[in-house]
């Protein structure tokens, strides 16, 4: 069997990145988001959007797996947060909406007419399945913190619970009672906001997979872990390739720095962690494409996994870069910025090594009674 990427998953990831390379203030020193609109558009021209929409609903329907090198193209080239979260509420509201609310959604957002946001993380919840945000009598209510790409998105798919039951909502940021509030942040370019929902009304379409809260919950963890990711080894592979062409053409006392047996063996151990960190992405994105039992623990293993290789891969392009790799002119910083944001964002790590932990005693114990079964 051949696990590699064919030729049109490569040219896809190479074209997006080819486009965000003509956006180079995206990745330049400041911290502007002037380029963002422009790049949208020409993603959008390009079709991006509507990859991962189903045929019978007007989009290409492509999987997850498919997309996999793209993502990563898109956190290698700093693309805006909400280019990577409309992606991910397209797939969930492909997984989990009837027909009505498929019907509405899918088309503009394939045409890249609606920008989506994640709402998820809440004040003090360290765990992303905790939730106060509540829908109580048809009115939904509750703040959520650290939205990514919130400053530009016209829609929020929001976590939130009904008499304890988890839910996934729809909520358009023009309806009544939608507040959006700018964070002061690490990442300025993330457009990082707090969006609170005061007694919001909500609409019968408003609830996605109403009768399978608790698995649309836990799909669309997966989902955001595992492209969260993939955005990740994008931003730690960008970081390696960069520090490796800095360290073949610097010189010092005679000759590059990348002949001396420090630089060369921090390249290497780089090198080494992206790659593991790449397979251990992939073999996610295929898990959750494909709905296998451990597509959780996949899931969180590439998230924790990958954005520590993406910080310290770029702690390591700054070092090798010696004292100007600390400047703002250099632009290493956006890279460290953006991977922080990263990190914490859908669940910190600690909650997702817990998770796979459980996960993985989990399987343990199913194996240790089916043994006992049998005997």
């Amino acid at each position: 069997m051949d696990f590699a990427f064919n030729e049109e998953q490569q040219n896809l990831a190479e074209t997006v990145g080819n486009v965000l390379a003509d956006y180079p203030a995206l990745a330049g020193p400041d911290l502007d988001r002037a380029a963002d609109g422009d790049a949208w558009d020409a993603l959008a021209a390009l079709g991006l959007f509507s990859l991962l929409v189903p045929e019978a609903d007007g989009g290409v329907g492509l999987t997850l797996v498919d997309c996999a090198l793209a993502i990563e193209a898109l956190g290698a080239g700093l693309a805006p947060p909400v280019v990577a979260s409309t992606l991910l509420v397209t797939e969930v509201i492909a997984r989990f909406g009837n027909s009505e609310q498929r019907a509405r959604w899918l088309g503009p957002l394939a045409a890249g007419e609606v920008r989506a946001a994640l709402a998820i993380a809440e004040s003090g919840a360290e765990d992303p399945t905790r939730c106060a945000t509540q829908m109580r009598s048809g009115a939904l209510s509750g703040t959520k913190i650290a939205v990514s790409g919130a400053a530009d998105a016209d829609l929020f798919l929001v976590t939130a619970q009904d008499r304890g039951r988890p839910l996934l909502v729809l909520v358009e940021r023009t309806a009544a009672g939608v507040g959006v509030r700018h964070h002061e942040s690490l990442d300025p370019s993330a457009g990082l906001a707090a969006v609170s929902f005061d007694a919001v009304p909500l609409e019968a379409t408003s609830l996605l997979g109403a009768d399978r809260g608790e698995a649309a919950l836990e799909a669309l963890l997966d989902l955001a872990s595992t492209v969260h990711a993939g955005l990740a080894i994008g931003i730690a592979g960008r970081m390696h390739d960069v520090a490796v062409d800095y360290a073949k053409t610097r010189e010092q006392f005679g000759q590059v720095i990348g002949a001396f047996q420090s630089i060369k063996h921090r390249c290497a151990d780089t090198a080494v962690a992206v790659e593991a960190g790449r397979a251990t992405a992939y073999y996610a994105f295929w898990s959750c494409s494909e709905g296998m039992d451990d597509r959780s623990r996949s899931a969180s293993s590439a998230k924790a996994y990958c954005t520590e290789i993406a910080r310290d891969a770029c702690n390591d392009a700054i070092q090798i870069h010696g004292g100007m790799g600390f400047t703002w002119e250099l632009g290493l910083h956006r890279f460290l910025r953006r991977a922080k944001i990263l990190e914490h964002a859908i669940g910190t790590p600690s909650w997702h090594y817990a998770r796979v932990l459980a996960a993985a005693l989990a399987m343990r114990g199913e194996a240790g009674t089916a043994s006992r079964a049998a005997a």
